[in-house]
């Protein structure tokens, strides 16, 4: 493309050629003002297209603050999160010693049922069944609830150094979509620790809840072995 020096250069050229004097000829007019008129104009559009190829590439560059995958999504992707019993059948598969999903929780459970013991399985067999079976429950229970906390607070502790990953990236955060997405993601484990928290709570009133029910099977175990004791003492007619 030629620039503004070059036209006038040409228009210059061109003017003092037409100009001079041909044999047999007529004398060529130039017009030198319009010329420059039209040198002014390229000038100008150079100008403006130097503007707009300015703003295009600032306007791509805010397309792309805006847009596009900054990896915050992926940031405390190591956390084991499903931990705990998800319904009443993981719940009682646990209880009964039949669930191996659970490695942890197996394992603080058989902990807890092995330090918290106090009579022997010599003296657990000499009971009669339906007491020792309301023993082992008992102890099951127990044992269960002992666990799911000891494992609930070795993972909440075990979290700070992850969650600093969440702070540390607050300095990484260097257009308006890495900050969205950012914060996305901390509003999406606040949710998270939520509902583990939810599920902490239901899980500790599920298990009040198989204690009470293992309370209330043995005194009707009572009630069949021996007899309502309000009728007990009655004469018979």
């Amino acid at each position: 493309m030629w620039n503004s020096r070059t036209v006038v250069y040409l228009a210059c050229l061109l003017a003092l050629g037409l100009g001079s004097p041909i044999a047999h000829a007529q004398w060529a007019v130039v017009d030198v003002g319009a010329i420059a008129q039209l040198v002014h104009e390229v000038a100008i559009t150079e100008q403006s297209l130097a503007a707009a190829q300015g703003e295009l590439q600032q306007a791509q560059q805010e397309f792309r603050s805006i847009t596009g995958n900054r990896g915050m999504a992926t940031l405390l992707s190591g956390i084991v999160r499903n931990y705990l019993p998800t319904g009443s059948g993981e719940l009682q598969s646990l209880l009964s010693g039949n669930n191996s999903s659970f490695t942890a929780l197996n394992v603080a459970m058989q902990n807890a049922l092995t330090g918290g013991a106090v009579l022997t399985p010599q003296q657990l067999a000499a009971l009669p069944p339906d007491a020792a079976d309301h023993l082992q429950a008992g102890r099951r229970t127990a044992a269960l609830l002992q666990a799911i906390a000891g494992t609930a607070l070795t993972n909440a502790s075990g979290r700070f150094p992850t969650l600093q990953q969440l702070i540390d990236a607050i300095n990484s955060a260097s257009d308006q979509k890495a900050a969205l997405e950012l914060n996305a993601r901390i509003v999406a484990e606040q949710t998270m620790l939520q509902n583990e928290q939810t599920k902490l709570t239901t899980l500790y009133q599920a298990l009040e809840a198989q204690h009470w029910s293992d309370e209330e099977r043995a005194r009707e175990q009572i009630v069949a072995a021996h007899g309502s004791f309000a009728l007990r003492f009655t004469p018979a007619p």
